[in-house]
């Protein structure tokens, strides 16, 4: 397959209450296919407690609308953590 150039970059920070919490969120992100990778890239890491989500995209528009999908995404993760994170400690206890 030929190389495709994806000239639009974007790097989406965002801050978490602790380290572990973004690592859930990335490891989470990560396994989500993209749906056109010829036309965008996402890569999701974690660093101390922010999330960081580097894209890369054909244009401006595929960006906006694949940052978009994250950050749904993302506010789903969070309700999830706010709702389950550290309540083992509670039921088992």
């Amino acid at each position: 397959m030929d190389s495709i150039t994806l000239p639009y970059s974007l790097q989406l920070e965002v801050p978490f209450e602790t380290a572990k919490q973004a690592i859930i969120a990335a490891s989470t992100l990560s396994p989500d296919p993209i749906l056109k990778p010829n036309e965008v890239s996402v890569n999701y890491k974690s660093d101390e407690n922010k999330l960081i989500c580097q894209f890369q995209a054909v244009s401006d528009r595929v960006i906006r609308v694949a940052v978009s999908n994250v950050i749904e995404n993302i506010k789903t993760i969070i309700e999830c953590i706010d709702e389950f994170d550290g309540k083992e400690d509670q039921y088992f206890n």
